[in-house]
């Protein structure tokens, strides 16, 4: 089997070839158009020679096949099939096949809408997309083979890694590939548009749906990822900073400013190279990323051990490769993609979106730079680094998100929105008067609770005038003008969910770090000891044990009770289990979730003496973290939803901007 698979890679590159030539020859032959539909073809048959590959291993892992060298390294048969399958993603080789599934599905679907119509610059992005599936299929034949064999014989093999033995991480890794292989796409158009010289809106208008479908997933990736760190690391948080956390951030943070890019280019005309430059920027993030977890360079829980300098080199030769050329074609089409960069008025939507995209670039370099930088002098950078940069560029990042659309596009009335922002102002100065006698000495969170409480007022209030705006215009009452709200503008609304979303995550961020309570307590195991938690007490009971195959879990049971009233709430029961295969020992929290808090309770140790040491927090406000990201997924949904409207219909205006142009023609609106 081991070598079918490595045939069925062969033959995903041999196509992968032929398809190359295909487009090359269709570009340059006056009637190229029967190579390029043979080009596109051919993608599809990239497909299904990866999926083939996929299957391969797929099977080999079910089988336990100890034949394979990867399979010995991250399975055994004690695991169930679930994790079988998901140790396909679990080392560099496996990530990379899963890599090159998804982005010749990505390729595939979009050559089968070329077939018919064979458009120029779907075919020129084909033929960019292609040589990224060719480099994948090389980087796997040449230095990181799925189907190399065993170096010894072994009836059991290694098993994963016990930390990713959690629903969340199962998912986490191919929800971020489907993202990496996402931006791939609006790479591909921009190179295709600037091979073309066509400085229009038409690639925009032909990618923006892949972009906005790759957002998506590293969105969910992101969340999932933050959520195992809650519930499986043991230390109470969901984000530290961690360099493997940072480098799932860099393509998100780029490609939020690249969505942004493409609002300005299709409904303005402007920032045209700010939009090819950041298709390049975020496709060499995703690259980046993948760099960072499987180099061996970075050390973190997620990453890869060993350094791969021949990995550190592809990577990096390919993100070199789609600068420089990048900057070449974009000096050398000057012309077409020049683009009138205006504002009359520094209070205006053009200025915010300017404003916008440089923070976001400037927070992802920092990013970038703190974290790849500090291990080549043999040292890293901690939270406390982090956070303090990330507060106020995020305090930024959220007052432009929210200002932005009441601006008009070159010009403001600032005494119109003043008039518009009178209520979130009111709500912002109650927020800072019931926040005030617990914020202490962190003033930037408490600024920053205060603003996320001005933004999401400002939001609902923005929901609220465009509804009203269309029940008078249209007669119709106001829960049906907000229905046609989401419905006829879903793409601007999405957005504005969205922002929403955002600002709810910060305000449950702001408050998580603000008030957090740290309880550690230590306690002997004998039952009827008991430890104080808030307004609860934790009464021992005891330890129980329980065997199974793979591993041995230790409980450690504890009655909770009411203070004031000594009523029995629940039992609480955090685990310390040692896995077998692994000879290793993880922890699984315990958490109480309440509506404006968590209680977590996790066994940090037990020691030959017997003592039981807890580590015991009070988290508040950290289900904003929660439901924040589920109103963005929901949001982005909406704004993915196809359009209720022709696309050459202009969208109806439900807010009037506060612009002085606003005053005598309607302007489109929309963030």
């Amino acid at each position: 089997m081991r070598y079918i698979g490595y045939l069925s890679l062969l033959l995903t590159a041999g196509i992968s070839i032929y398809t190359a030539y295909c487009f090359y020859v269709g570009t340059k032959a006056r009637k190229g158009e029967q190579q390029q539909i043979s080009g596109s073809w051919s993608i599809i048959w990239q497909f299904a020679s990866a999926t083939f590959a996929s299957l391969v291993l797929i099977l080999a892992f079910l089988k336990d096949d100890f034949s394979f060298g990867y399979v010995a390294d991250h399975s055994t048969p004690l695991m169930s099939p679930f994790y079988k399958i998901s140790a396909f993603w679990a080392g560099h080789e496996g990530s990379l096949l899963l890599w090159l599934w998804m982005l010749t599905g990505y390729t595939a679907v979009l050559a089968l809408s070329n077939i018919k119509s064979n458009h120029q610059l779907k075919s020129l992005a084909l033929y960019i997309a292609n040589y990224m599936q060719l480099f994948l299929v090389i980087t796997m034949l040449v230095a990181s083979n799925p189907f190399r064999p065993a170096l010894g014989y072994t009836t059991t093999g290694a098993g994963l890694n016990p930390l990713l033995l959690h629903w969340a991480m199962v998912l986490h890794p191919p929800t971020l590939f489907m993202g990496y292989a996402g931006l791939t796409i609006p790479f591909a158009f921009a190179m295709a548009a600037l091979l073309s010289r066509n400085g229009s809106s038409e690639w925009v208008n032909l990618t923006r749906s892949w972009a906005l479908v790759a957002w998506f997933f590293l969105t969910v990736g992101m969340f999932l990822g933050a959520l195992w760190a809650y519930v499986v690391l043991g230390w109470g948080g969901y984000w530290a900073w961690d360099p493997v956390e940072n480098a799932t951030l860099l393509p998100w943070l780029s490609g939020t400013a690249l969505l942004h890019t493409f609002t300005m280019y299709r409904r303005r005309g402007g920032m045209k190279v700010w939009a090819v430059g950041l298709a390049t920027f975020s496709f060499a993030m995703c690259i980046m990323a993948t760099f960072i977890t499987r180099s061996g360079l970075i050390e973190s829980v997620h990453a890869f051990p060993e350094l791969r300098w021949d990995l550190t080199l592809l990577f990096g030769g390919l993100m070199l490769v789609s600068g420089l050329l990048t900057i070449y074609l974009l000096r050398t089409r000057k012309q077409e993609f020049a683009t009138q960069e205006f504002f009359s008025d520094f209070l205006s939507r053009h200025f915010t979106y300017y404003l916008n995209n440089l923070a976001l670039v400037v927070f992802t370099l920092i990013v970038l730079g703190a974290t790849v930088i500090p291990p080549f002098f043999k040292g890293s950078l901690g939270p406390d680094f982090y956070n303090r940069l990330a507060a106020p560029l995020g305090l930024l990042y959220l007052l432009l998100i929210t200002i932005c659309p009441y601006l008009g596009w070159t010009q403001t009335d600032s005494n119109k929105l003043l008039r518009q922002l009178i209520v979130p102002g009111a709500a912002a100065v109650i927020a800072a008067v019931l926040l005030y006698p617990a914020w202490g000495s962190n003033l930037i969170g408490y600024i920053t609770m205060v603003a996320a409480v001005f933004s999401i007022v400002a939001i609902l209030n923005l929901f609220y005038i465009m509804a009203s705006n269309r029940a008078k215009s249209q007669g119709i009452g106001f829960a049906e003008a907000f229905g046609l709200t989401l419905k006829n503008n879903r793409a601007r609304t999405g957005g504005y969910i969205n922002h929403l979303g955002v600002a709810i995550i910060i305000f449950g961020v702001a408050g998580s770090m603000l008030y957090v309570k740290d309880l550690p307590a230590k306690i002997q195991s004998q039952p009827g000891q008991t430890v104080q938690v808030d307004n609860y007490n934790l009464m021992f009971k005891g330890i129980t044990s329980e065997q199974r195959p793979d591993q041995y879990i230790y409980r450690i049971n504890f009655d909770m009770t009411d203070r004031q009233s000594g009523k029995f709430v629940r039992q609480v029961a955090p685990e310390y289990v040692h896995h077998i295969v692994q000879n290793q020992q993880t922890t699984r929290a315990d958490i109480i979730y309440q509506p404006f808090r968590d209680i977590f309770i996790v066994v940090n140790k037990i020691d030959q003496q017997g003592n039981i040491y807890l580590n015991i927090k009070i988290n508040p406000l950290i289900s904003f973290v929660w439901i924040g990201s589920f109103i963005i997924i929901f949001g982005t949904i909406i704004a993915m939803w196809p359009k209720a409207v022709p696309a050459d219909k202009p969208e109806v205006n439900e807010i009037k901007p506060a612009g002085k142009a606003a005053r005598r023609k309607r302007q489109p609106a929309g963030v």
